[in-house]
C-alpha cells in the first residue's frame, strides 16, 4: 500500500507541477475558460430540465430518460477511452521500466497506474457530468445531501469503465500474447462493440426507434417506459436512479448508492487479481518481443518531394504507425457515419418544413460540437508528437510560421471534408430547405478554420514534447483549456448564428415580417468573432514557437 501511495503521490505532484508552472495570466485564461464552460452548461441545461418539468405526463420521465441515456452514452464512450488509453498506460510507458526495476509489488504499479489511466480517460466526461448533475439538482429543487452524493456516486461509476478495460487488456494478451498494440486495442474494441449491440438488442430492442404517439392511452404507456435505457443491470440505470431519489429525497437512492459502490469495490477486486496473476507476466513477455523490426525503405526516400510535401508525410507516417491515433480516428468516424445514417433510419413525424429547418440547425450545432471534440484529440496533439525531433524541424530552413501553416492547412482539409460531408448528407437525409443547402457549408467553411487554429494555436502554446501518448497529451492543462476554448466558441456562435435563424422561421413559415439589421448584425458578428478565432491562436503559437529555446 505505501507503494502504491508513493507512485500515486509522484503522479499528483506531476499534475501539480504543470499547473504551477502556468504563468499567472494562464491561470487566470484557464480559470475564466473553465467557469464560463460550466457556467453556460449549467444555465442551458437548468433551462431545459426546468422546460420539461412544466410538460405534464411526459416531461418529468422524459427528463429522466435523457439523464440515463446521458449516463449510458458516457459509459460506453468511458469504456471505449478506458480499452484505448490502457495498453498504452499498462504496457507502452517509458516509466515502467524504472517502477519493475524497484522493489516494488506488481499489483501497487497496476493500481496507481488504474488510478492513473482513470484520470486520463475520464476527466472530459467528468467535465460534462458535473454541470449536468448540478443543473439536475437545481431545476428539482434537490436537498442538501443531494450534491455530495451525486458527487461522489459519479467518481465512484467511473472506475468501473477503468478496471473493465484493464481486465480485457490482461485477457487478450494472457490468451494472444504476440499480438501488437493495434491488434490488441481494435480487438478490445470489437469485443465491446459487439456485445453492447448484442446488449442492447436483448434487453430494449426500441432504444432507439422513434415512438409514435397517437391517443393518450399510447402516450401514457410512452411515458410510463421512458426510464428503461439500458435495462436494470447497467450501472448507468443504478446513477440515474440515485440523481433521482435524492433529489426527491426517497430512501430508494441509498440502495442504488450501495450497489454502486459495491459494484465498483467488487470490479476492483476482479482487476487486483487478474493483476496478480497476468500483469507482471504480460508485461515481461511484452518487453522481450518488442525489438526493433528490420529497417524498412521509407517510400519517402522513393521520390524527391519538397519541405512541405516531406513534413506532410511524415506526419502521415507518424499517425499511421501510431495505432492509438487511427483507432481512435475510424472509430470516430464510424459513429459519425451511424449517426448520420440514422437520420435516414429514423422515422420523422415532424412533417412540417418547420420543425425540419429546426433539426437542421440542431444538427449543424452538434457536428460543430463534435468537430470541436475531435480537434482537441487529433489536432491539438500535432506539434507535441514532434517529440525530440523538434529542434530538428527548429533549426531547419523551413521557419516556425511555414511549419504551424503547413500543419494547418493539412488540418483543415481534413475538417473541411469531415464537416462538410456530414452537414450535406444530415441534410440531405432530414430533406430541409433548399436555401439552407448553400449558407450551411459557407458558415461551415469559418467554423472549420476556426476550430482548426484554436487547436493547433493552443497546441503549439502549451506543447509536451516529453509524452508520446496522444490521450495524454490531450488530457493535460493545455488540452483541458483548448477543448473548453472549442467548446466555448461552438456555444457563442450557435447563440448568435439563432438569432438569423429565428427571423428566417419567422418570415419564411409564420407570415412575420424580419428584421434585415438583426440578421445582418448577427453574420457580421459570426465573421468577426470566426477571423478573431483563426488568427489570434495561429498568431500566438507561431510566436510561442518562435521564442522557445530549442
Amino acid at each position: 500500500m505505501k507503494d502504491f501511495q508513493l507512485i500515486v503521490s509522484s503522479f499528483l505532484r506531476t499534475v501539480l507541477h504543470s499547473f504551477m508552472a502556468m504563468r499567472f495570466i494562464q491561470l487566470l485564461s484557464f480559470a475564466f475558460v473553465l467557469i464560463c464552460f460550466f457556467s453556460g452548461a449549467y444555465y442551458i441545461l437548468v433551462r431545459i430540465f426546468s422546460y420539461l418539468l412544466t410538460i405534464e405526463i411526459i416531461g418529468p420521465g422524459l427528463m429522466d430518460r435523457l439523464i440515463e441515456m446521458a449516463f449510458y452514452v458516457f459509459f460506453s464512450m468511458l469504456l471505449f477511452s478506458n480499452v484505448i488509453t490502457s495498453f498504452s498506460t499498462f504496457y507502452n510507458n517509458k516509466e515502467l521500466d524504472f517502477l519493475f526495476a524497484q522493489p516494488v509489488r506488481p499489483t501497487s504499479i497496476y493500481l496507481a497506474k488504474l488510478f492513473e489511466n482513470c484520470v486520463y480517460a475520464s476527466w472530459a466526461t467528468m467535465v460534462l457530468a458535473l454541470p449536468l448533475i448540478l443543473a439536475y439538482g437545481a431545476a428539482t429543487k434537490a436537498q442538501f445531501m443531494y450534491y455530495p452524493m451525486a458527487t461522489i456516486a459519479i467518481l465512484v461509476y467511473m472506475i468501473i469503465p477503468a478496471t473493465l478495460a484493464s481486465i480485457l487488456i490482461f485477457v487478450i494478451m494472457r490468451l494472444f500474447p504476440r499480438l501488437g498494440p493495434r491488434d490488441v486495442i481494435l480487438l478490445c474494441l470489437i469485443l465491446i462493440a459487439a456485445l453492447t449491440f448484442l446488449y442492447i438488442r436483448i434487453s430494449n430492442p426500441q432504444i432507439l426507434k422513434v415512438f409514435e404517439t397517437e391517443s393518450e392511452q399510447e402516450l401514457l404507456q410512452f411515458a410510463a417506459n421512458l426510464t428503461t435505457v439500458g435495462g436494470v443491470y447497467v450501472p448507468s440505470t443504478w446513477l440515474s436512479s440515485i440523481l433521482k431519489d435524492f433529489s426527491a429525497s426517497t430512501p430508494g437512492g441509498w440502495f442504488y448508492f450501495v450497489l454502486l459502490v459495491s459494484t465498483s469495490l467488487s470490479s476492483i477486486i476482479c482487476a487486483f487479481i487478474f493483476a496478480r496473476i497476468l500483469y507482471a507476466r504480460s508485461w515481461l513477455y511484452v518487453g522481450e518481443h518488442s525489438s526493433p523490426k528490420k529497417n524498412r525503405t521509407s517510400f519517402l526516400l522513393n521520390r524527391p518531394r519538397g519541405a512541405i510535401g516531406t513534413l506532410l508525410f511524415k506526419d502521415i507516417l507518424t499517425f499511421v504507425r501510431e495505432p492509438t491515433q487511427w483507432v481512435q480516428l475510424s472509430i470516430f468516424l464510424v459513429l459519425l457515419a451511424v449517426y448520420v445514417f440514422a437520420l435516414r433510419r429514423t422515422p420523422l413525424y415532424f412533417k412540417f418544413p418547420f420543425w425540419r429547418t429546426v433539426v437542421s440547425f440542431a444538427n449543424f450545432a452538434y457536428i460543430s460540437f463534435v468537430l470541436a471534440t475531435f480537434g482537441v484529440r487529433f489536432i491539438f496533439p500535432t506539434i507535441s508528437l514532434e517529440h525530440d525531433g523538434i529542434w530538428y524541424l527548429a533549426s531547419s530552413p523551413m521557419s516556425p510560421r511555414r511549419i504551424v501553416l503547413t500543419k494547418y492547412f493539412a488540418n483543415l482539409i481534413l475538417a473541411i471534408v469531415v464537416l462538410e460531408g456530414l452537414l450535406i448528407l444530415a441534410n440531405v437525409f432530414i430533406q430541409t430547405d433548399e436555401r439552407l443547402y448553400v449558407i450551411m457549408p459557407l458558415i461551415a467553411l469559418l467554423v472549420a478554420a476556426s476550430l482548426v487554429s484554436i487547436n493547433l494555436g493552443f497546441g503549439c502554446r502549451f506543447p509536451q514534447f516529453n509524452e508520446d501518448n496522444p490521450s495524454r497529451i490531450a488530457a493535460g492543462t493545455g488540452g483541458i483549456i483548448t477543448a473548453l476554448a472549442s467548446i466555448a466558441y461552438v456555444a457563442v456562435i450557435t447563440v448568435v448564428l439563432a438569432t438569423p435563424a429565428y427571423h428566417y422561421l419567422r418570415s419564411t413559415y409564420m407570415n412575420r415580417p424580419s428584421n434585415p439589421f438583426i440578421i445582418i448584425l448577427a453574420f457580421a458578428t459570426f465573421v468577426l468573432i470566426s477571423a478573431a478565432t483563426i488568427v489570434i491562436p495561429l498568431f500566438v503559437g507561431i510566436r510561442s514557437l518562435k521564442a522557445r529555446d530549442y
